[in-house]
């Protein structure tokens, strides 16, 4: 409580909005494809468990979705936060026999995700306002599943430029 002098104005109080509440999803894509939207529900953990379970689930979307790219073999390109580099996680990608892409975790340019799908979702939902997370996951889905083709080409195409431009500068960030 303040000091204040009797004859002062009363305290105000300030009343807090509850921030608006986010959803959180992982998304499997090649460059053909979206493979696997993931959601994860408001205030929920992602620990190596639930991150192996929606590894099983991209699993068997490689097997309906993508026939005989399992036998080719899958690159995976991931960050390393601890879901992704814990001995389960690790286990689960041994027995898939997915080799993982290893890049700088600060270099966003190498991270397909981020600017090249997300970065569209932002300008797409903009504005917006959901009532449910169940209308905001309807509205991402859809979108993903309307872009055409060539969108996730595109996106593996400018990776391929990006990663070749870190190569050149020996690993040092690259800048657009």
């Amino acid at each position: 409580m303040p000091w204040r002098h009797p004859s002062s104005p009363p305290h105000k109080k300030l009343k807090t909005v509850p921030s608006v509440k986010k959803v959180m999803d992982i998304v499997f894509w090649d460059h053909q494809v979206l493979l696997l939207v993931d959601f994860h529900t408001c205030g929920a953990t992602v620990n190596a468990a639930s991150y192996c379970a929606t590894m099983g689930w991209s699993h068997k979307a490689f097997r309906r979705k993508r026939r005989g790219l399992l036998s080719k073999g899958v690159l995976l390109l991931h960050d390393n936060p601890r879901q992704h580099t814990a001995s389960v996680t690790r286990d689960l990608k041994q027995r898939f026999q997915w080799n993982v892409l290893k890049y700088s975790p600060y270099n966003r340019d190498l991270a397909p995700s981020d600017y090249h799908c997300f970065g569209l979702f932002n300008k797409h939902l903009t504005g917006r306002h959901f009532r449910t997370d169940a209308k905001v996951q309807e509205a991402v889905v859809n979108g993903l599943r309307d872009l055409d083709p060539d969108f996730f080409y595109a996106g593996f195409d400018r990776l391929v430029y990006q990663w070749h431009k870190c190569f050149n500068n020996h690993g040092s960030y690259v800048k657009k």
